[in-house]
This record gives structure tokens, C-alpha cells and sequence, in this order.
């Protein structure tokens, strides 16, 4: 927080040390410069919203907030960014070990194991669990510090069914973008084949890409059922727009 937050800060500590202690306690100037400079390394949206979130906290929102609260809850907003914890990020890296395996891991995953990975094939799983985990625990630290979100990505294996099936897992659990998902294939890929045949009308070929769409996000996926009728009306609408082209030609050499 820089000086110029000094004012805000004092007003909002103010109103929530009144709030939680019913009128009975209000900060001091001393008190609250002292509070002010203890959280002056973080912004101040993140100091208010700490404030407000103690405020909302079932066990420590009974009484008014003193500084380690307040980083208390900065913490847990920090921690609470979709980064695996140490022992799960270790579980991962193994994985990617095995060339055959699809992993999808955290930057900081990826950088750990760089570092521990030549001690596990020397033979020294304990040694290399304990360089990843520190490793680890760095790197994470510094990202949070420097409020970074985390970068998702993917090592890719050989066996391209676990791929498959990988990818699929991290895009439905948002790690990955839609563009990760595997072509899809057999009777639905010859539909999206269909949808770029050159002189298809325009309702149809918006019908097919709702259809891809639909895979892509893993909204729906189309029964055969679904298939069959589409490739049915492409086939019926095509039709149909031939026969136009054509009598619209014959009107025209009347």
C-alpha cells in the first residue's frame, strides 16, 4: 500500500473493528499506523477484501481483526488458485515420467521435476521427492508473490488413447482450451466433412457447426440418431437448392 492509501485503509479498518465489537472498540491513530505499516507490502484491494472476508469468517469474524488476520486471509485467497499442493504435483511429475503417459501440469510442476529429475533416474526417489517438493514450494511461493495465475499445460505421451483421454480430463476441468480436444472421428467426422461440401445452403452448414460446436464443448454429444437426420436434411436441403438453381436457369431462357 503506498501513503496515499492511508486514509482509506483507517476508514475501513475503523468500520470493521466498530462492526465486530458492536461499538465497544475503535483503532487508535498510533494502533492503526502501526496495522497500516505491518500490511504495507500488499495492494490495497487485497487488504479491503481481506478486511471484508474476515468480517464474513465464521470463526475468526467474532472479533475484531488484528494484521495476522488479515494476511490470514490474503493467504487463503492466494492458496485457493487451483495449484496443486506439493505431494499432488509430485504424483504428476512421476506420471510424466513414463514417456507413454499424457500429463497436464502446472508451470511450476514442469520446472520442479526439471530440477529433481535427474536425481530419480540416478535411482534416489527419496532424494529426488525431496529437491521437487522444495523446488516446488520456491517457485510456487514466488508465482503467488507475484500474483501470477497459474499456466497450465501439456506433456505429451506416445499412447495416444491415455492422450486422448488426458486432454479431455483438463478441458473439462478448464485447464486446457477447447483446441485441445482431440478430431473427432468415424461417422461425426465425416458430418463435419459434409458441412464444407462447396454450394451447401447456409441453414444447413450453421446446423452442422451447432453439431460441432456441440462436441467441442462436450455440451451434447449426438447420438447416431441425430447423425443420420442431419446427413438426411443436408442431403434433402442440397437437393432441393439444386432444383431451384435449375428452374430459376430455365425461367431465365424463357
Amino acid at each position: 500500500m503506498r501513503n496515499s492509501d492511508f486514509d482509506e485503509f483507517a476508514s475501513a479498518l475503523d468500520s470493521a473493528c466498530t462492526l465486530l465489537s458492536k461499538g465497544a472498540y475503535r483503532p487508535n491513530g498510533t494502533s492503526t499506523a502501526l496495522f497500516f505499516k505491518l500490511l504495507s507490502k500488499y495492494e490495497l484491494r487485497e487488504v479491503l477484501a481481506a478486511l471484508e472476508a474476515h468480517c464474513l469468517d465464521e470463526q475468526r469474524g467474532k472479533f475484531p481483526p488484528v494484521p495476522a488476520d488479515i494476511v490470514h486471509q490474503i493467504d487463503a485467497v492466494k492458496s485457493d488458485d487451483d495449484r496443486p499442493a506439493a505431494d499432488e504435483a509430485w504424483s504428476i511429475a512421476l506420471a510424466a515420467s513414463d514417456e507413454a503417459r499424457t500429463v497436464v501440469w502446472s508451470a511450476e510442476t514442469a520446472e520442479a521435476w526439471g530440477i529433481a529429475s535427474e536425481v530419480y533416474r540416478a535411482g534416489d526417489e527419496v532424494g529426488a521427492r525431496m529437491a521437487f517438493k522444495a523446488a516446488y514450494a520456491r517457485l510456487v511461493g514466488a508465482a503467488r508473490a507475484a500474483r501470477e495465475p497459474v499456466r497450465w499445460s501439456p506433456s505429451i505421451g506416445h499412447d495416444a488413447a491415455q492422450r486422448d483421454d488426458a486432454l479431455r480430463l483438463a478441458v473439462d476441468a478448464g485447464r486446457l482450451p477447447v483446441a485441445y480436444l482431440p478430431a473427432p472421428r468415424g461417422p461425426v467426422a465425416g458430418l463435419l466433412e459434409l458441412s464444407r461440401v462447396r454450394g451447401i445452403p447456409e441453414s444447413v452448414r450453421t446446423k452442422l457447426h451447432e453439431i460441432r460446436d456441440q462436441i467441442a464443448c462436450r455440451e451434447v454429444g449426438p447420438s447416431d440418431d441425430v447423425i443420420a437426420k442431419a446427413k438426411t436434411e443436408s442431403a434433402k436441403e442440397i437437393a432441393a437448392e439444386a432444383v431451384r438453381r435449375y428452374q430459376g436457369g430455365s425461367d431465365a431462357a424463357v
